[in-house]
């Protein structure tokens, strides 16, 4: 299962086991049910309007010889006080599945590797926005069904008519509007940028915050499921908008399905405002516009 949003929850009282090993942890009662599998994460968390590279455990402890079923939290790199703070975290990578070590000294040992890991795995700087080769097409292609297949289960009709296809990427690819992000050799996501007039946007039922000025549109905005979490839609958006800047550009606008609840919120909180709606290949999107950051 793959998390998109945050998930909120309470700092609890734990046994203290973790800062025995050198990884202090906090154990968090989630707000709501969650449904993840056993194991251990690279993770968000986010806390006193910071947001810190983490790891989560998922699991009963068993080389402990324990049973009941905890969610615990090592902020890495870091030991803040959490007890008794509401904070949020996501899962955005398995590292293991949850496993009885012989030893405590072979768990320490694992869980020094997995602070490793997880330090590159959520590290932006591993992440690179390139022009995709002939050779790439097939790897945007799994990219874009995996979203389509997300959204399906999302009960959208986003994306559920055939488009985008193949056609449509290798067109974007022709135009020299096609962009991906290939993080550690792989490629993880994909966007369209567009500079130009969009027919789509002609006819808008509300008002835009331009008025006839030049701007700049992301379409077509995908990411693997191996990728989910790591930011790179945002990357993404950033990359545009330095784009737009090195043009002269000033405007940045961008639509989704109203129900699309992880894209709506990633352009909201990418500081786009509400404009209105239009009609994108016969069905409703909503549209918005924000200004292109000056750095």
């Amino acid at each position: 299962m793959y998390i998109t949003n945050y998930i909120t929850g309470t700092v609890i009282r734990g046994l203290g086991n973790g800062h025995k090993f050198g990884f202090p942890t906090a154990n968090v009662q989630p707000d709501f049910p969650v449904s993840l599998e056993k194991g251990a994460y690279a993770a968000w968390i986010k806390y006193d309007g910071k947001r810190k590279k983490a790891m989560l455990y998922v699991g009963t402890r068993p080389t402990l010889n324990l049973h009941e079923l905890t969610y615990e939290i090592h902020v890495i790199d870091a030991n803040p006080m959490l007890y008794g703070k509401h904070i949020a975290f996501k899962p955005v990578y398995k590292l293991e599945e949850e496993k009885k070590f012989r030893t405590q000294k072979g768990l320490i040992t694992a869980l020094n590797d997995y602070k490793c890991t997880a330090k590159s795995l959520l590290a932006s700087s591993y992440s690179h926005v390139l022009t995709p080769r002939l050779d790439d097409i097939d790897d945007v292609m799994k990219i874009i069904g995996q979203a389509k297949r997300r959204m399906k289960e999302q009960g959208l009709d986003q994306w559920q008519d055939g488009y985008p296809d193949e056609e449509t990427i290798r067109n974007d690819k022709r135009k020299h509007q096609a962009h991906i992000v290939r993080k550690w050799f792989e490629t993880a996501a994909y966007a369209a940028i567009v500079f130009g007039e969009d027919p789509y946007y002609e006819n808008i039922d509300g008002k835009w915050l331009s008025d006839g000025e030049p701007y700049v549109v992301v379409h077509r905005l995908a990411v693997g499921d191996k990728y989910l979490g790591l930011d790179l839609a945002k990357h993404l958006l950033k990359f545009a908008e330095r784009k737009a800047r090195s043009r002269n550009v000033k405007w940045f606008r961008i639509d989704t399905h109203p129900d699309n609840i992880p894209m709506g919120n990633l352009i909201r909180d990418f500081g786009f405002s509400l404009c209105g709606t239009v009609q994108v290949r016969g069905g409703m999107r909503l549209a918005y516009e924000k200004q292109v950051s000056p750095f």
